[in-house]
């Protein structure tokens, strides 16, 4: 009957060891966030040189990033040969990262390194503690089409998680 005992012990030190190994599915970062907002500054810029839409840091101003990302998607669509989703992360990495200064300005959020189905990007996650990667949000619009709609997005993210 001790191997019992010690069975379970080592069983239970073996899965705490587990559970330290396996890496946190967000940590943040400082220069994330630094990089988002400097991007974010640059989606207002694009927006305004390229797409003449004004982005002012308002949630009603994510109704005109999809504006300006369906016309992206509308360029997408009919180029031949595709451009490679490298040449789109710049439109991606502002976009993506105008939305996530959005949300965070209006509802509390920590830029940081997001860990999504195994792979790290960097994103937010919300004071609810859902993990976003605006970035690839943004180059789904731009490469599918505008059935992954930000707004819509957007308004479903600040709505939160569902609630049983």
């Amino acid at each position: 009957m001790r191997i019992l005992p010690s069975l379970i012990a080592l069983l239970m030190a073996s899965l705490a060891a587990t559970a330290s190994a396996t890496p946190p599915d967000f940590v943040a970062d400082d220069a994330v966030r630094q990089a988002a907002e400097a991007s974010a500054a640059d989606a207002v810029r694009i927006a305004q040189q390229q797409f003449h839409l004004k982005l002012d840091g308002s949630e009603d101003s994510i109704d005109e990033v999809e504006r300006a990302l369906v016309a992206l998607n509308a360029t997408y669509a009919i180029a031949s040969p595709k451009p490679k989703d490298a040449e789109l992360m710049p439109f991606a990495q502002a976009f993506g990262a105008y939305v996530g200064e959005v949300y965070r300005r209006h509802h509390g959020a920590t830029w940081g390194t997001v860990t999504l189905n195994g792979n790290s990007y960097p994103g937010f996650r919300t004071e609810s503690g859902v993990n976003v990667w605006p970035v690839g949000r943004v180059l789904n619009v731009i490469t599918d089409g505008p059935d992954n709609d930000i707004a819509y997005f957007y308004r479903k993210l600040v709505a939160g998680p569902a609630k049983d």
